[in-house]
């Protein structure tokens, strides 16, 4: 039985298995939408007021399924350089994640989930929510399943559903985890780690600071989500452009990276006559630091998944 053998491996052993099944599993999303893409606008209906949970992205959009599996996997290399053997546990406060779940609950939380979506296509996102679940917050689900055992059997089903590999197949990725026994701490060693910790959030006084130029200090990303921040930009194209600065200075200067030049920089355009546009480079270091101490808000608002 699947579950048995899921409780018998190591947590670390489960996560890549979930991760393999997962992005076996990710062609049947995109063939889906390809094929339906009023879907999308189905899927993002979903998501309303009453359901939108803080730091989850406004809109879900055709590369989510994939962007997440690759940013657990970056969070699974990352924790593995600190801890070789418990990597999971250090994952828990990935800062990094944390939109990503935000992200997968909001249309989950709707009524109508169960209606919208081919059955395979559901089952690629919610093997997805489950990872996160499992790695963020909690362990087991109210059937007292552990998460990463039914994102496992999610992506098996797909696959299986799909026909994109046969049951030997799979056997056979499963019998390469069979000597990754389970430790007795592992569970433990989950609870007692620490998890995201976010800072306080904006508040009206603090609004009312930014407007008259007074440095804000809650709410700062640190620097491993700034390092999520460069890498969006590197890889993404996103860029930085804060509106409030703008409004308050006249000058709009945005912050990017350019693929050309293989480097970041800040360019300054005067916003009320024009009288000048320039550009001036950064080093990673500079662009990282002044990253570090913007607002999650102000950096959601431009774009950034963190």
């Amino acid at each position: 039985m699947l579950d048995k053998f899921c409780n018998s491996i190591s947590d670390e052993a489960q996560l890549r298995i979930a991760l393999t099944m997962g992005n076996l599993a990710l062609p049947v999303w995109t063939e889906y939408f390809t094929k339906n893409p009023a879907a999308m606008d189905q899927l993002n209906a979903l998501i309303a007021d009453k359901n939108r949970v803080k730091g989850g992205l406004e809109k879900i959009d055709l590369e989510f399924p994939k962007r997440a599996l690759e940013k657990i996997e970056r969070s699974l290399a990352s924790a593995k350089e600190k801890s070789t053997d418990r990597p999971i546990p250090i994952m828990k406060s990935d800062a990094t994640l944390s939109p990503l779940l935000a992200t997968c609950m909001q249309p989950l939380s709707n009524p109508q989930w169960d209606n919208t979506l081919n059955q395979s296509a559901r089952l690629v996102f919610t093997s997805v929510f489950n990872i996160l679940m499992w790695i963020l917050k909690r362990r087991k689900t109210d059937f007292h399943e552990t998460h990463i055992y039914v994102a496992i059997n999610q992506g098996v089903d797909v696959v299986l559903r799909e026909t994109i590999r046969s049951q030997r197949n799979i056997n056979v990725i499963l019998n390469e985890y069979e000597h990754h026994k389970r430790q007795d701490t592992e569970d433990s060693d989950w609870e007692n780690a620490l998890p995201v910790g976010r800072s306080e959030p904006l508040d009206q006084e603090d609004v009312y600071k930014k407007i008259i130029g007074e440095k804000v200090t809650k709410d700062q990303p640190g620097t491993t989500v700034a390092r999520e921040v460069l890498r969006q930009m590197r890889e993404e194209g996103k860029s930085y452009w804060n509106m409030m600065d703008e409004y308050t200075t006249g000058t709009s200067t945005t912050y990017s990276y350019k693929k050309e030049t293989q480097g970041y920089s800040r360019h300054e355009f005067d916003a009320i006559v024009g009288s000048f546009s320039n550009t001036y480079p950064m080093t990673e270091s500079e662009m990282l630091s002044f990253i570090a101490q913007q607002n999650l808000v102000d950096l959601r608002e431009s774009g950034f998944e963190v």
